[in-house]
């Protein structure tokens, strides 16, 4: 069965980007519709108590059954639990390829909200030394700071940000409605800091105001509106355009029943995660656009990144129970120090850009942990295709990543390991992050360490969870995929508002700025058709 739905406007996705996107154009009255591929959570089914207490952070017996159960790359996530697991895709119906010798990590979530229920609300802004950097490595952003300001103000104001203003520059401050509260032993680790390392300046974390009703905020805005339709189970396979080439709809498919759909509209918004949005523009092709959608410049899929990360943990007093809703994921950090490496203009290490460590001390077991979250720099090389000889359940073909690290990537590893050793002494932080596990749950982690670290003792590409480019914006056609407002310069009624549109993978979290970006494109879109 075939059905046409007619609309002003498609967004592709619901989670960071998707959500503000449907938010910004059905405010202005656009008629929007919001494909999610996944379903729509209850609240009372879908987040349930934690099962009786268990202080092993490693759950191996629940992994090892997902593996059984057709999880088996889901399971190898930090954030996967038996709380969690519904949370995250079946692999088996959600395949996806790499190289031999090339392992990567993809963790995804197919609900509405996407993967915003595991987040950990990290709001960081990233200025103008990361959006335009001085080295020769890659080109900057086709915008700067300034643009970004008061869309970083209104996603802030909007959500409740948790913070302190710092004044430091490569982090510039935000919009607070309260200071973040931190432990007895961060306060104690804060002042510690501040006279050992007064060079690289600490401060806390600025995390989103946690909700307890689990709705997706800016979804359930443009659900008020009126002018919003969701429609869940919706798989979008490519973006149809007419004999000229521009956008003129979404082909998809019915989640449950593989039924095939179309939908009409004069705006398409892809923000279905970087690599899920990269396998819709490949998988668009067409007379007009025979490398696929936005591909004239060759560069589409190309260039993709991950967060390097590096992690480091050791027991500690946890300090009573701050985290009242066990799926407030942002309570579990405290301390942030942004990067102090390259930083204010110097090349005072033997690798470009930088990275930045988050710490939490007294919140959860095994009692600390801090993490170094360094910048990728985009490589031709690392990218997505797609595999012609493998597809998903519904008959599409899957995405085939290439993702490694390179060596500016593995001498900033090895540079990441000794501070945060050196953190750890300074600090007084015994450096265990087994300590409190069985003996068979330290064999298995042994054993199984070739699927989540890398050899020099990174968390494999992916982990982070923050893969970026593929699509970046630019100045120009030949040497970028979309324009300064997220417009495909080959379709420009089609926006890709998710991080696939990064040029570059600072430092900081990426969630306020795809948000802040999405919402800027929409906005901008929207005015263009006279909303």
């Amino acid at each position: 069965m075939s059905e046409t739905l007619e609309f002003d406007a498609i967004v592709v996705g619901s989670g960071a980007a998707g959500g503000w996107a449907a938010k910004e154009l059905s405010e202005r009255g656009l008629r929007t519709l919001l494909l999610e591929a996944g379903r729509t959570l209850d609240p009372a089914r879908d987040f349930p108590p934690p099962p009786a207490k268990d202080t092993s952070k490693l759950q191996i017996w629940t992994r090892g059954k997902a593996f059984l159960d057709g999880q088996g790359m889901q399971a190898r996530c930090m954030s996967f639990s038996r709380m969690t697991r519904h949370l995250f895709v079946n692999d088996r119906e959600n395949p996806y390829t790499t190289e031999r010798g090339a392992p990567f990590n993809w963790y995804r979530g197919r609900q509405l909200g996407g993967r915003m229920h595991l987040w950990g609300r990290n709001a960081l802004r990233i200025g103008d030394s990361e959006l335009h950097p001085q080295d020769e490595a890659s080109g900057g952003w086709p915008i700067h700071y300034a643009d970004l300001v008061p869309w970083y103000e209104k996603v802030e104001r909007f959500l409740g940000v948790h913070g302190s203003a710092a004044g430091i520059p490569s982090i510039p401050d935000g919009v607070y409605d309260q200071p973040l509260p931190l432990t007895q032993i961060e306060r104690r680790i804060l002042d510690t800091l501040s006279g050992a390392w007064r060079e690289r300046p600490a401060t806390t974390c600025r995390i989103v105001r946690h909700t307890t009703d689990r709705r997706t905020l800016p979804v359930a805005a443009a659900l008020a509106t009126g002018k919003l339709t969701l429609r869940s189970h919706s798989v979008v396979a490519r973006v149809l355009v007419d004999a000229q080439g521009k956008a003129n709809g979404v082909e998809f498919f019915d989640g449950e029943k593989r039924e095939r759909h179309e939908a009409r509209a004069q705006l398409v918004v892809l923000a279905a995660s970087t690599i899920e949005t990269l396998r819709i523009l490949l998988n668009s092709k067409s007379k007009e656009h025979p490398a696929g959608l936005g591909n004239s410049s060759g560069l589409l899929g190309r260039a993709l990144t991950d967060h390097v990360m590096v992690f480091n943990a050791g027991p500690a007093p946890v300090e009573g129970a701050p985290r009242t809703d066990p799926y407030d994921f942002g309570s579990q950090s405290g301390l942030y120090l942004p990067s102090f490496r390259n930083a204010n203009g110097k090349q005072d290490a033997p690798f470009k850009r930088g990275y930045s460590i988050l710490g939490s001390v007294g919140r959860i077991e095994p009692g600390w942990f801090f993490m170094a979250v360094g910048e990728m720099l985009p490589e031709l090389d690392n990218r997505v295709t797609l595999d012609a000889n493998v597809k998903d359940k519904w008959g599409i073909p899957v995405a085939r990543v290439r993702c490694v690290h390179g060596a500016n990537e593995s001498a900033m590893v090895k540079d990441m390991q000794a501070t945060l050793l050196e953190l750890a002494s300074t600090c007084g932080l015994e450096v265990d992050h087994l300590r409190r596990e069985s003996f068979l749950a330290r064999v298995v982690h042994d054993v199984t360490r070739r699927m989540v670290y890398t050899k020099d003792g990174a968390l494999l590409p992916g982990s982070a969870i923050h893969e970026a480019g593929g699509a970046p914006m630019g100045t120009n056609p030949k040497d970028s995929v979309l324009d300064a407002h997220n417009r495909l310069w080959d379709a420009p009624n089609v926006l890709v508002t998710d991080s696939a549109a990064f040029p570059t993978s600072p430092f900081q979290n990426p969630g306020l700025t795809i948000m802040a970006l999405s919402a800027r494109a929409a906005n901008h879109a929207a005015q263009a058709l006279g909303a």
